[in-house]
């Protein structure tokens, strides 16, 4: 029993022990389970921790960086919402530029908004204002109905940045010093706490506006430079096409319009050199020399031209390169006309070479004054001794005859040296009455020997009045120029030469003959049988250097100068011509009485006188014919052949000399230093100057020292005789 109930404690105890230990391995397995759970617990707490950590740095980071950005940008940079009336509300957040540009504190700054700081106004047309109303409206109505439309342009814009969340525009800020601003904005939208907000980016366009303006002026310029350039100037695209042309340009082709110019190929036309036409083509840049006639133009229709004749024109086609995508820019084209230049520089040839001919004539007649001097002193002992016979002979002795040929031989020698002088002549020469038929028989003995063969020459003279005042030479001259132009209109095929000499009455003023006075006149024509003028020249073939004639045939002078002489005449010439039939020049002199010119050439007896005169020459044979001409007249020769020897025979005996007569070119002392010398041993003596040819430069000189007279060479003794007594009597004959 008891160890029954000793078995049932037993096992009472055992199983409540045991009750005990799976109780306590229960509690134990739920604590380790609840120890686990807060050690996890635990870990997760402690690595959220560590993530919250990680944020806040991250944030404190990014702040960091934030306002890095914000305040060190170059920009201005702030932060606004806005109002319930959608108008942009107050700045909540401003940068350090923003301060600075604006010059406003940040405190100050934070109070405004966006349209507190924009100065950009409205034009007066917009807000519905005329100028008369902007005179009667007071400031305060102008600036609220300003600021209303300020708003209305204000809530637009605030509500395209909610719509599109990014907009840019341009605006100007004005700072607190009343500095102005031109601005860029970017603005952005951006929500915080379900509340709109904007941030804007507000880049200072300054100076790109400065750029800008810089560009456009500079375009302007360039547009100034292209529109007005006196240069002609055509740009075109890679492709050649033209893009535009300037004024200058259309100008010097004639071309109305840059339609029209667009139809010229300035890179491929038949005025461009060959050469200059290859390398074009190969793309280079080329510079040439184009002359254009514009017939050739209209003939072959390249375009439409007001211009007419030819025109030379300086021309620089130049390749622009490529782009940075290696395509052609295209091309640059300057056009000068060089019409004038090269006209201006013709003229300036011409003149250089009359200059040149003109210092050939002045070596010529150099030349042929001293040719003048040593011919004359040749014929002056060969004319006197002639006259010296002729006045001692009787008019029956066959001496006589001979002396009177001689003395006709001399004098013709005497015309021949007057025309050699004609190329040393200064002035123009003075007329006298003169036979005109005399000379054309002349003239056509000496063109015959000129003129071919197969040139016959006929002289037909159907009048006596031949009497003009003029020049022999000169109109020796006018028949020889018309002769000469006539044979060489008919050197071909040969032909008539005639000449004909008729009597000429202008009883009115008439248009056909406008400088020509009523009168009589002496109309001499000369008519070939050769190839005639073109009537498209007829109005220029009396311009000096104008001539159909091959180079090296002529200078063109030769009608210039017959109608200079024949006007200088009181003349005029006109002419008649048909094409292949030949010319008729008409050169109509004014007439002279018979009667006048008869008592001009009548014989008057040679003065005479019995006073002693000194002849001074260095040739003997003029001295002594000069003594025996002196000697016939009745003077008392002295001669002497040096000026020393006359300066010491009138040094010794000044008061028994009456005259003196000096050559002028002589050695050791020329003929006016003795006259000069001679007045100031006896300043009353007259004196003759004898010279073989008339220096302007002695002349004057002559005069200043009060000679008397000039004596030419050779010496007639009528000349000799005349001068003597006007000298002696007290008459200037200065020539």
């Amino acid at each position: 029993m008891s160890a029954v109930i000793l078995s049932v404690v037993i096992t009472s105890i055992v199983t409540i022990i045991g009750a005990f230990i799976i109780g306590y391995i229960i509690l134990r397995k739920q604590d380790l389970s609840n120890f686990a759970e807060l050690s996890l617990k635990k870990s997760e707490v402690l690595l959220q921790r560590a993530k919250n950590d990680e944020l806040k740095e991250s944030l404190r980071l990014e702040t960091n960086r934030y306002h890095i950005l914000f305040n060190n940008t170059k920009d201005i940079v702030f932060i606004h919402g806005l109002t319930s009336e959608g108008l942009p509300g107050r700045l909540i957040e401003v940068n350090d530029v923003a301060c600075e540009k604006l010059e406003y504190p940040r405190e100050e700054l934070l109070k405004l908004t966006p349209t507190d700081l924009n100065a950009a106004l409205p034009p007066v047309a917009i807000l519905g204002y005329s100028r008369s109303d902007m005179v009667v409206l007071s400031d305060a109505d102008v600036a609220e109905k300003t600021r209303r439309y300020m708003d209305r342009e204000a809530q637009v814009q605030m509500r395209d940045i909610l719509e599109k969340k990014h907009l840019v525009y341009n605006t100007v800020y004005i700072s607190r010093n009343g500095k102005t601003i031109p601005v860029e904005i970017i603005a952005q939208r951006f929500d915080l706490q379900d509340r709109p907000l904007i941030i804007c980016t507000a880049h200072d366009i300054t100076e790109r506006q400065q750029i800008q303006l810089a560009l456009q002026e500079s375009e302007q310029r360039f547009y100034d430079f292209f529109a007005h350039s006196p240069i002609g100037v055509a740009l075109y695209d890679g492709q050649r096409k033209l893009l535009n042309v300037n004024q200058a340009c259309l100008k010097m082709f004639g071309i109305p319009d840059i339609r029209e110019f667009a139809k010229f190929n300035m890179f491929d036309n038949p005025f461009i050199p060959r050469t200059f036409r290859d390398k074009l083509n190969k793309g280079e840049t080329v510079r040439y020399e184009a002359t254009i006639d514009f017939k050739d133009v209209l003939k072959f229709s390249m375009f439409v031209s007001g211009r007419t004749g030819q025109a030379s024109f300086d021309i620089m086609i130049q390749n622009l390169g490529v782009d940075s995508g290696y395509k052609p820019k295209g091309y640059l084209i300057q056009v000068q006309d060089n019409t004038q230049r090269i006209k201006a520089e013709e003229a300036l040839r011409q003149s250089e070479k009359q200059l040149r001919q003109a210092e050939k004539m002045e070596a010529i007649g150099s030349l042929a004054g001293g040719i003048a001097h040593d011919f004359n002193n040749i014929l002056t002992p060969i004319l006197g001794y002639a006259e010296i016979i002729m006045r001692a002979c009787p008019k029956t002795d066959p001496v006589y005859q001979y002396m009177q040929e001689i003395h006709r031989a001399s004098n013709r020698a005497k015309e021949l040296v007057n025309q050699i002088l004609t190329f040393s002549r200064k002035t123009e020469k003075e007329g006298h009455p003169i036979h005109i038929i005399p000379i054309v028989k002349e003239v056509l003995v000496l063109i015959r020997a000129a003129l071919p063969q197969n040139i016959e020459i006929n002289r037909i003279i159907k009048t006596e009045e031949d009497v003009v005042l003029a020049d022999p030479t000169q109109v020796h001259q006018i028949l020889m120029n018309l002769c000469t132009n006539a044979g060489h209109a008919m050197k071909a095929k040969g032909g008539i030469l005639e000449i004909r000499l008729t009597n000429f009455v202008i009883s009115e003023r008439s248009s056909e003959f406008p400088n020509l006075h009523p009168g009589r006149y002496l109309r001499i024509s000369v008519k070939d049988t050769g190839t005639g003028i073109d009537q498209s020249i007829l109005g220029r073939i009396f311009e000096p250097f104008f001539t159909t004639k091959e180079r090296g045939e002529g200078t063109g002078m030769g009608l210039a100068v017959v109608h200079g002489t024949v006007s200088s005449m009181k003349g005029t010439i006109t002419v008649e011509t048909e094409m292949e039939k030949g010319s008729t020049f008409h050169v109509i002199l004014p007439t002279i009485e018979k009667e006048e010119e008869e008592e001009i050439e009548q014989e008057k007896p040679l003065p005479v006188g019995n006073e002693c005169i000194m002849f001074v020459d260095d040739e003997p044979e003029i001295t002594r014919m000069a003594g025996e001409m002196l000697g016939s007249l009745g003077y008392t020769p002295v001669i002497a052949n040096h000026g020393s020897d006359a300066l010491k025979l009138f040094e010794s005996n000044a008061e028994y000399f009456d005259l003196i007569i000096t050559d002028q070119v002589m050695p050791g002392m020329r003929g006016l230093e003795l006259a000069q010398k001679l007045r100031t041993i006896r300043p009353d003596i007259p004196i003759i100057l004898c010279t073989g040819f008339s220096e302007t430069f002695a002349k004057q000189q002559a005069e200043s020292l009060g000679v008397s007279g000039i004596l030419m060479k050779p010496i007639i003794m009528r000349d000799l005789a005349e001068l003597i007594r006007s000298a002696l009597t007290g008459k200037s004959t200065q020539s």
